[in-house]
């Protein structure tokens, strides 16, 4: 289009330049005419000045026409151009599913064994909840990965009590992070949704809020007005904007492998739950779920 405009404008300097030459050559010609004739009123000729009204709807009328056949050709090229790229993306994502799918029945059977010799050993063997928490970790992931393939897979919604699922999932962080202190003021909050969604996307953005924030301080918990914020006092982020796309990390000496928050877009975006994220540089991040 650009390349258009250009040569539509330079069109119009050059045949504006020859016919307002064209215009003073003739007009200079019939004043000298009318003055060796002696008519009278000879000055007109001399403020005659070009019309380029047509030679406008001429390169308008030109560019259209060429715009007009250049449009369709580029978006069939382009169809033609990115169908690869569509197609490979489409083999990945499928790939990625059948995979995380597969992955299923051995997690669960490594689980349901484990957890079978636990109730029937009279001690509790530091390597079988070993197995188990590594099993629970692997079917978290699984979540994250299927959220990531499977984004337009239909899913059931129930009626959750929000308060409680928080306190649930902040006791299990309290055991794994000992040095880590929680501060909840939470109110009673029913929020629809799919329960297992949400333990995954609290479970997510706490894991986040635990890893960059200074121990010192304690991750606030708390719900006012339908909105649900974890707040951290941490060391912040410079592009708050870049943390839900896929592979992005700020600080690769913090473990982590980028996908965590692209997740957890995925789930909000299914479960149609809003979500603002707030941070600056050694000060912190605030984080709002919006249920309306």
């Amino acid at each position: 289009m650009l390349m258009f405009l250009l040569l539509g404008t330079l069109y119009y300097v050059q045949e504006s330049s020859r016919l307002t030459k064209e215009l003073e050559l003739t007009t200079q010609m019939n004043y000298i005419e009318c003055m060796r004739l002696e008519m009278g009123g000879c000055e007109s000729y001399q403020n005659t000045k070009a019309n380029l009204s047509s030679l406008y709807k001429d390169i308008a009328y030109a560019l259209g026409l060429v715009l007009l056949l250049f449009v369709p050709i580029s978006l069939f090229l382009s169809f033609f151009a990115l169908k690869p790229v569509r197609q490979a993306s489409t083999m990945i994502d499928n790939f990625i599913a059948n995979i995380v799918h597969d992955i299923n029945t051995p997690i669960a059977t490594i689980m349901l064994n484990a957890k079978s010799i636990l109730r029937k050993s009279k001690e509790e063997p530091k390597k079988l909840n070993r197995i188990l928490s590594s099993a629970k970790q692997l079917t978290d992931m699984q979540h994250d990965l299927l959220a990531l393939a499977d984004e337009k897979t239909s899913i059931e919604f129930e009626e959750v009590e929000l308060k409680e699922l928080v306190k649930e999932i902040v006791e299990g962080f309290k055991l794994q992070y000992r040095t880590q202190a929680f501060e909840l003021k939470l109110e009673d909050q029913r929020v629809l949704v799919n329960p297992v969604d949400i333990r995954r996307i609290i479970q997510n953005l706490l894991s986040n809020a635990v890893k960059y924030n200074r121990d010192e301080n304690p991750i606030k918990i708390y719900n006012q007005n339908n909105t649900f914020i974890i707040e951290d006092k941490g060391k912040g982020m410079e592009h708050p904007e870049k943390v839900f796309e896929k592979n992005y990390r700020e600080d690769y000496s913090i473990q982590g492998n980028g996908l965590g928050l692209a997740s957890v877009l995925s789930m909000l975006e299914r479960n149609k739950i809003n979500i603002n994220v707030k941070s600056k540089l050694n000060r912190g991040t605030q984080i709002m779920l919006n249920f309306r």
